[in-house]
């Protein structure tokens, strides 16, 4: 009996050493692996996640009633959305803040039913507009760990972009079709624009290497200068996007890569017609070889910008090759999409730029080109009817 008293204390004792720890209710930094899956580029930081590029952000799962993000923060508002079990995004019901001069901040959902629960958060502002980074995560129950394999399944899409394909002004609208609204914090979303609702037709994850105001070829505004970098800091040049952490292609593949660049180059004082077309061709070919089975869309708005693009990348035999695509879209004015032709308050975004329901109809555009190649839609697009009450929030 003595001796089976001991066998059963000698099991007890290496189970205990092997039995998997209890899952945190709360999480830092250091512990953030191995239950969040970061969305788009980031940049760990002993004390902080920095998360620079519109777009990007976090899922997370775990059980309780109540999550609480802690986000550190400076420059002006930034904007972020949030979907809940399995919530769509852009969501016009979670628009969360973290108010300017507020150094840190917290976005908390609570009132959940007892159970696990899915939320993922994704900046709407654009990296110029401030500084944000993820400082902590809690909630009254456990985070669960992420199925690694589950979440490297999903398609992916990376942007490289300017102001077009990154939201500038894509929330405004007015009424009186002779005023154009002014571009502001608030009325600028990366999820309300073409590049986002074209992946959130697929339910693709999504990348973004953009920032309004950025070029193919003008020197410390080149989007191609930066793509190996983590991100765009507030400071919005190459420089300051030279100061963030080195960012490994290898670790996110895209399936398939968007570009909506070129107008800012040709506007310069300082635009090179050659220069241009050689940095065109230099940056696509880098991405062809760094991720050859990705498949790429040139989108422009037959500007000089873009027959100036098309023309190179032709020349250069790409589009001869069948993984790269060009597709024309619309020029920035009043267009509305299919089921909203007496929407009285559909106009103009701000700032010259494209409304929401332009935007809409573009994403349709690109959804039906990326068919061609055999993507295949997973859901419905988003209406201006539903995003109605954020639109007005801001006016």
């Amino acid at each position: 009996m003595r001796n089976l008293l001991v066998l059963l204390a000698l099991l007890g004792l290496l189970c205990s050493c092997t039995r998997k720890p209890a899952e945190p209710g709360s999480l830092s930094a250091s512990s953030f692996p191995p239950y969040v899956k970061w969305e788009g580029r980031y940049e760990e930081k002993a004390e902080e996640t920095a998360l620079l590029f519109t777009a990007s952000g976090f899922t997370v799962s775990f059980s309780g009633t109540r999550l609480e993000a802690v986000f550190n923060h400076e420059g002006s508002d930034i904007y972020y959305n949030v979907g809940l079990d399995g919530e769509s995004l852009p969501n016009p019901g979670r628009v969360f803040c973290l108010k300017a001069g507020e150094k840190t901040s917290s976005i908390v959902i609570e009132g959940l039913e007892e159970g696990m629960h899915t939320a993922t958060m994704l900046k709407m502002s654009e990296p110029a507009d401030g500084y944000v980074a993820l400082a902590g995560l809690s909630t009254d129950g456990r985070f669960i760990e992420r199925d690694r394999e589950n979440d490297a399944g999903r398609l992916r899409f990376m942007f490289v972009c300017a102001s077009g394909g990154s939201g500038y002004g894509s929330l405004a609208y007015t009424e009186n079709p002779s005023v154009t609204p002014k571009r502001t914090t608030a009325n600028s979303s990366s999820l309300h624009a073409f590049c986002y609702l074209t992946a959130r037709l697929f339910k693709a994850d999504v990348q973004f290497v953009a920032q309004s105001g950025w070029t193919v070829s003008i020197p410390d505004k080149a989007i191609a200068d930066v793509m190996e970098q983590s991100g765009i800091t507030a400071s919005s040049d190459v420089q300051g996007a030279l100061s963030t952490a080195p960012w490994d292609l290898q670790s996110w593949v895209p399936d398939l890569i968007i570009f909506n660049i070129g107008g800012n180059d040709t506007v310069s004082s300082l635009f090179d017609r050659p220069a241009y077309q050689r940095k065109v061709v230099e940056m696509v070919e880098k991405l062809h070889q760094a991720y050859p089975d990705a498949y790429m869309v040139w989108t422009h708005t037959n500007s000089n910008a873009g027959t100036y693009a098309i023309t190179a990348l032709s020349d250069a035999g790409f589009l001869r090759q069948g993984w790269l695509k060009e597709v024309v879209i619309p020029k920035v004015g009043y267009l509305k999409p299919s089921g909203e032709a007496d929407n009285p308050w559909v106009s103009e975004g701000a700032g010259n730029h494209n409304s929401l329901a332009t935007h809409i109809a573009t994403a349709d555009i690109l959804a039906n080109a990326l068919e061609t190649w055999g993507f295949a839609r997973a859901c419905e697009n988003i209406t201006l009817s539903s995003q109605r009450e954020l639109l007005q929030s801001w006016q």
